[in-house]
């Protein structure tokens, strides 16, 4: 009886303290206990705030369950091997995908598709970190979250990114983030990401070249990341606005009852980033570049050559034939989805075949000052418009 009752108060014993484990974790990972939110201001430089427990580290709390240790921390800081670090900005429907395929199938390229999808998407201003929680008040907070992600993510110091941003779906489009992802998949929750993000930092850290694809990305703010890191370049990737607006509407990107502002909204921001990269190119040539996609659907060995000398990787057999293989021998149909093309020139221009007469002249019209930076051709005539055998564009310099 003596024996009985001693293992009752050894359990009862037990689950108190599993249960003061479980209800320490969640105020420290969870969302039921997030601070108050503060009403956000539309004025004046973002505060930050954070909770109490801001200095207590959740990795070094719990880094003994997983035996493992990251590289990169408050004492260690991370050093990279790379020897260049890219920034491939662009926007949606603009051939981004094709193109960053391309980029990262060298094997000593890191990639990172989208880092910044999480957070131009929340609305809220609390934000999970390994090391702490914040809650960021003031009208361009957004702006110093996309500068802290970009730089935590060029530097591989991936403790300094907000949980949202290192579990997001994106993680599964590149070759060297998706085995963390898988491992997220198999291990979720804040100890799964504990346990696989020391993946991610050797992925990262052992690269040759640090690659990032963002369509959320302004060029003001590429131009303060570069003028911080020596090593930092960035390719602008433009296609046609024409190609591009229409591909946006067909997506659903917009509505197409929006289409006559979306039209001015988009050719006011794209002539912004070429003014400011114009600025770059002339202060730094040799790290801003301007490169068209139907460039480089029209001539991808050539163009693959001139952006792996940004990268300044060397053009590899393997990577030469995946240019010939999604360029030249791949998808017959009308595949807009595909990477993958039978013949990536036509299908840069399949476009011309879709979008409205009418359309095309309000966009010629609304980016003719993009036009001339690009050497893109308003149309003529509908004649001209819908032979796909007339260029409707000439060919800057990389």
């Amino acid at each position: 009886m003596r024996k009985f009752a001693k293992k009752r108060v050894l359990s009862v014993i037990a689950g108190m303290m599993v249960l003061s484990c479980i209800l320490y974790v969640r105020d420290n990972t969870g969302t039921g206990y997030l601070p108050s939110p503060l009403p956000v201001r539309t004025t004046g430089a973002p505060r930050l705030f954070t909770t109490d427990k801001e200095s207590t580290s959740l990795f070094r709390q719990f880094s003994g369950l997983f035996n493992r240790s990251l590289p990169c921390n408050t004492t260690n800081t991370c050093r990279p091997k790379a020897h260049t670090k890219v920034i491939l900005l662009t926007y949606m429907r603009s051939g981004s995908t094709f193109t960053g395929d391309i980029l990262s199938k060298h094997p000593d390229v890191f990639y990172f598709f989208e880092p910044l999808h999480f957070l131009v998407q929340e609305t809220h201003t609390v934000f999970d970190y390994l090391r702490k929680r914040k809650l960021i008040s003031g009208y361009s907070f957004k702006r110093y979250l996309i500068r802290r992600v970009m730089s935590a993510l060029l530097n591989c110091d991936f403790e300094e990114m907000d949980i949202g941003t290192l579990s997001q779906f994106h993680l599964r489009n590149s070759r060297t983030t998706k085995s963390f992802s898988d491992c997220l998949q198999d291990k979720p929750g804040i100890f799964g990401l504990l346990h696989c993000l020391p993946e991610l930092y050797k992925a990262c850290l052992n690269a040759k070249v640090i690659l990032t694809k963002t369509i959320a990305l302004n060029m003001k703010i590429a131009r303060e990341i570069i003028s911080r890191d020596s090593k930092v370049r960035v390719i602008h990737l433009v296609r046609d606005p024409r190609a591009t607006i229409w591909s946006e509407g067909r997506y659903s990107y917009y509505k197409w009852k929006d289409f006559w502002t979306f039209v001015g909204t988009f050719c006011k921001n794209l002539l912004d980033d070429l003014q400011v990269i114009d600025r770059i190119k002339k202060r730094v040539p040799k790290r801003a570049h301007v490169v068209l996609y139907e460039n480089l659907a029209e001539h991808p060995l050539n163009i693959s050559q001139k952006l792996y000398d940004v990268l300044k990787l060397p053009l590899t057999p393997s990577v030469y034939d995946h240019v010939v293989n999604i360029t030249m021998r791949g998808h017959e149909e009308n595949c807009s989805m595909c990477i993958s093309k039978a013949d990536s020139a036509r299908a840069s221009q399949e476009w011309r075949l879709h979008l409205a007469y009418d359309k095309v002249k309000f966009i010629d019209e609304e980016c003719q000052q993009v036009y001339e930076y690009l050497g893109y051709k308003p149309v003529e005539s509908k004649a001209v418009y819908t032979n796909l055998s007339i260029p409707l564009h000439t060919w800057p310099i990389i």
